[in-house]
């Protein structure tokens, strides 16, 4: 399982990350873009600031997924890594939920495929959703979702992007509530996930919100999850 997660800020934050996800990709490789979390207007903006982020990698082939039913896994297969971009968690797992992208994307890591995710593309791959909420700029469920289930991608690990400290006592109270430990990213966070470990990559450091106990762990620190 290799998945690479970041905290929602602007992309020069995350040349490192960028660059551990070439370096786990084959010579040549196909990105399959979803940027299904934003509006539609913002679409044909995502894939060109994908492509320019990624311009070094040299993609084979980028292609943007705008109609997850339409999905199966011949289609899926022939690429080497997923990117699932930021914008509204619940508008994402909604159009999700309305297909078989759950069971896909499971496939897909576990036939050597990378996922990619940043801010709700992040979030989503955790155990569950309300994280999304936290902090005065939080997500709203306007998609009116009643299953706060994530695609649980990592066990019980919850995942929270766009994290500030004062959300501390709010987070507590999740893992307190709920018994999901939580992985909190900073704007500029982001962390390199290869089965059941943890790296930080890049300049800023991640928290780790256990069911006891608050971890920090510093850049390039490796921590196993399970």
């Amino acid at each position: 399982m290799k998945l690479i997660i970041s905290g929602g800020g602007e992309s020069k934050h995350f040349r490192q990350l960028d660059k551990s996800f070439i370096s786990i990709l084959g010579p040549n490789p196909n990105l399959l873009f979803i940027p299904l979390a934003c509006a539609s207007d913002h679409w044909d903006d995502g894939l060109e600031r994908n492509a320019a982020t990624f311009s070094t990698i040299h993609f084979e082939n980028i292609e943007m997924c705008l109609d997850l039913g339409g999905l199966c896994w011949q289609s899926l297969n022939n690429f080497d890594a997923v990117y699932i971009d930021g914008g509204n968690t619940f508008q994402l797992m909604s159009k999700i939920r309305q297909t078989h992208t759950y069971e896909l994307l499971n496939r897909f890591i576990h036939h050597g495929g990378v996922i990619n995710g940043d801010s709700a593309g992040a979030i989503v791959m955790g155990s569950h959703l309300k994280t999304a909420h936290f902090g005065d700029a939080g997500d709203h469920n306007h998609a009116g979702l009643t299953s706060y289930q994530g695609l649980n991608l990592l066990g019980q690990w919850a995942i929270h992007a766009h994290y500030s400290k004062s959300e501390d006592a709010e987070i507590e109270h999740f893992v307190t509530e709920y018994g999901f430990p939580v992985i909190a990213l900073h704007d500029t966070a982001g962390a390199f996930i290869d089965d059941r470990s943890l790296t930080v990559v890049g300049n800023s450091e991640v928290t780790l919100f256990h069911h006891d106990r608050k971890e920090i762990l510093k850049p390039n620190c490796r921590t196993a999850l399970f």
